[in-house]
């Protein structure tokens, strides 16, 4: 893999995250330049929203470092439009995120809502996140030992398959680590949403949002989460687009049917096109 000239990093955890700090130093070992634009704050659960009704304020805490007060999309949305518009980066880097991103989180998650916006602007991205078994103790390893070696095997298929990948590193030594395996997302570790009830000093009723998880029915063997538990990298390609391409072919791409309007009888509607 050639040197890249410019990798813009962000991520959803927010500027003062130890992950950043991860992924500005894999950046730097893939490229000359690193811009690092990340939320002021925790935006994690956030998916691909935008800020609407909030203005954006950008704040350097030293060269090409900033936080923006908004999501992580709103990161690379305005990195583009304030930096980058003449000159866009080769490469998005969003995380690393601790707490992996498998499953049905994958649509909720932050960290690869930054990704799906650099896709929509036409960008090469990548998401990057470690799991973990224990919320305190942080530990990269897995991710700073193989980050490199991972976008450089995705960039080098970039022109056959593009470059927008989701990948998620064990919590394993990194001796353990089988390698990397391509994997797709498979729903199932959600059971049900829950929340959990509180009350303010007046008090006024609050619910924090929750779920109730299990990965152990996720058993697919190209399953994400099955991936890291038999002690593999997951790499799994992302698409910027909705459209469930499988559904539209089986319903005749371009088909069409007419309707009848309601309240109206189908025998009527077809008198009255007649006339």
């Amino acid at each position: 893999m050639e040197r890249l000239k410019r990798v813009l990093v962000t991520n959803d955890d927010g500027i003062d995250a130890p992950g950043l700090k991860i992924a500005e130093a894999i950046a730097a070992r893939i490229a000359d330049e690193v811009v690092t634009i990340a939320p002021l704050g925790d935006q994690s659960g956030v998916g691909q929203g935008i800020s609407m009704h909030n203005p954006l304020r950008l704040t350097r805490y030293a060269e090409h470092r900033y936080a923006v007060t908004g999501t992580p999309a709103d990161c690379v949305m305005y990195a583009m439009a304030e930096f980058f518009a003449d000159t866009p980066p080769d490469l998005v880097l969003s995380g690393v995120n601790w707490g992996a991103n498998l499953s049905d989180s994958v649509m909720y998650s932050g960290t690869v809502g930054a990704v799906l916006a650099a896709n929509h602007l036409g960008l090469d991205a990548i998401a990057l996140s470690q799991a973990f078994t224990q919320r305190s103790a942080l530990d990269f390893s897995a991710t700073e030992a193989f980050a490199v070696a991972a976008i450089e095997d995705l960039w080098a298929t970039r022109s056959a398959h593009g470059c927008c990948w989701n990948i998620n590193f064990p919590m394993l030594a990194v001796e353990a680590i089988s390698g990397m395996r391509f994997t797709r997302q498979v729903g199932g570790a959600i059971r049900a949403p829950h929340l959990i009830e509180g009350a303010d000093g007046r008090g006024l009723a609050y619910h924090w949002l929750t779920f109730e998880r299990d990965t152990t029915n996720v058993t697919a063997a190209d399953a994400d989460v099955v991936a890291l538990r038999d002690g593999y990298i997951s790499a799994m390609p992302l698409r910027g687009t909705r459209c469930d391409e499988a559904v539209l072919e089986r319903v005749s791409v371009g088909g069409e049917r007419r309707l009848t309007p309601a309240g109206q009888h189908a025998g009527e509607a077809r008198s009255t096109q007649a006339k």
